[in-house]
């Protein structure tokens, strides 16, 4: 289950639900803390979220430096699956807004009815995948096996997360377009982040 962190309305934490007084909302949704899967692979990882009037710019370039290929998770599940800009949405426990492209654990409680999937390329030792879109502004939260996301209001801080593993390690993938292959959206990762972006 999606944690609820408390907020105090002044110096004094009061141990209720319902926060008198208090002009904000009293918490936010956080993300669980992610746990690496498996042998972290051997890749550079460059990113940058870059904060515009309407947007958030994202540029990242994920280089395999080792001997093994590397599944990239790339393609977002949605309305509009597959284009460069779709992301998944959260926040941290330290309020850090993170827009990711990456697998998640179905949350305690959760009976998910299938298993999503989210599309992957493979990239080769010794090439790279880059991407370059933009996030419309203001964030929305989105996250799969949840309904609703909260964020922080306002957003601060914003980093951007790729999820990446092994092939050796991935499950057997279904066959998507573009030579990218359909993984379980709660399989196996290493994340990947940008250095934080301050709005």
């Amino acid at each position: 289950m999606i944690k609820k962190l408390l907020f105090a309305c002044g110096a004094a934490v009061l141990a209720v639900v319902t926060l008198a007084g208090c002009g904000a909302e009293a918490y936010v949704d956080f993300e669980p803390e992610w746990k690496p899967t498996g042998v972290k692979p051997t890749a550079s990882f460059d990113a940058e979220v870059t904060p515009r009037a309407e947007a958030l710019g994202v540029r990242y370039t994920l280089r395999n430096q080792g001997a093994e290929p590397i599944v990239a998770y790339v393609g977002v599940e949605g309305n509009v699956a597959s284009h460069a800009y779709d992301v998944y949405v959260t926040a941290r426990e330290d309020g850090t807004v993170e827009l990711a492209k990456r697998t998640f654990a179905i949350p305690p409680g959760v009976d998910a009815d299938a298993i999503g999937t989210i599309e992957g390329v493979v990239v080769p030792p010794g090439e790279e995948f880059t991407e370059e879109f933009s996030v419309p502004l203001p964030l929305e939260g989105r996250r799969p096996y949840v309904a609703t996301v909260k964020l922080p209001e306002p957003v601060r801080e914003v980093v951007f997360c790729l999820g990446a593993v092994l092939q050796s390690e991935a499950a057997a993938p279904k066959p998507a377009d573009d030579g990218r292959g359909k993984y379980p959206l709660n399989g196996p990762q290493h994340l990947l982040c940008s250095p934080p972006a301050t709005l």
